[in-house]
């Protein structure tokens, strides 16, 4: 095989990129906690552990939750297809993320929003050893108690 100057150029470039990933980050200077505690007081969110990727301390909850249910409904065959959804890595780890987003916003949404139900459905169909037999129920009842959480939010 004999290198041309664009098939090194493309093994450099991988190489560069493969050894900057395995550094580390650079330290992040940190909030004090009292810093970190009004500014979740202030806005409702909870502090501590992050699970939305991009999540900010002025996040609006209900913003959050909805967009993850948009984020997870992009991956969903349309109601009345439940049958035939495929329940590949990418759908259930759409069902985690939407978790990530309950848990960190869900206690600050309206209180007639489900969260609970919407969270331990996630939580089954998230999981790879749900069997394919309970899925198509379990989705049904998904989509109808996030329909009432979409609802609750004012985004019906």
């Amino acid at each position: 095989m004999t290198r041309t100057p664009l098939r090194t150029a493309l093994v450099v470039s991988a190489l560069a990129v493969g050894l900057s990933a395995c550094q580390s980050p650079s330290p992040r200077p940190s909030a004090s906690p009292a810093a970190v505690s009004s500014a979740s007081t202030a806005s409702g969110t909870t502090s501590g552990a992050v699970y939305v990727t991009g999540a900010k301390a002025g996040d609006d909850p209900c913003a959050r939750v909805v967009s993850a249910i948009g984020y997870l409904g992009l991956s969903l065959l349309p109601a009345g297809q439940e049958e035939a959804q495929h329940w590949d890595g990418d759908v259930r780890g759409r069902f985690g993320y939407l978790r990530g987003a309950l848990a960190m916003y869900g206690p600050h949404l309206p209180a007639s929003a489900p969260v609970a139900t919407v969270d331990g459905l996630a939580e089954t169909l998230s999981r790879a050893d749900t069997a394919g037999s309970r899925r198509t129920d379990l989705l049904r009842r998904y989509r109808k108690a996030s329909a009432a959480v979409l609802g609750a939010c004012g985004r019906s």
